[in-house]
């Protein structure tokens, strides 16, 4: 098995390889190493110890950062679609209030 350093990527075998974490430093005690982790894809911190992690494969990797990527895209354009809903529909009640609230005062025949 390949040693854990600093700027690996890896995750935590006991929590079933759910999250995926960059080691930021590892620090030694007595008996043990920790390793303090940083959520690749997800805003977390965590630690745990070196016997705890494994090194997860870059393909693996990639594919999760590209399936969040693709979820924030849906997002993204979602929301797009409701603001320019929301815009069309101010757009369209500004103009029919125009044309309900103009008054004729006058008409003249000829």
């Amino acid at each position: 098995m390949k040693k854990i350093k600093k700027g690996d990527i890896v995750a935590r075998k006991s929590y079933g390889m759910d999250i995926i974490f960059y080691v930021k430093r590892i620090i030694k005690l007595k008996e043990k190493k920790v390793a303090i982790l940083c959520g690749v894809v997800e805003r977390i911190e965590a630690d745990s110890l070196v016997e705890d992690l494994q090194i997860v494969d870059k393909r693996i990797v990639k594919s999760k950062v590209d399936i969040e990527d693709d979820k924030i895209q849906e997002r993204l354009i979602k929301k797009n679609k409701e603001n320019k809903i929301k815009i069309i529909e101010t757009e369209q009640k500004r103009l029919r209030e125009k044309i309900i609230t103009g008054k004729i005062l006058h008409l003249d025949r000829r």
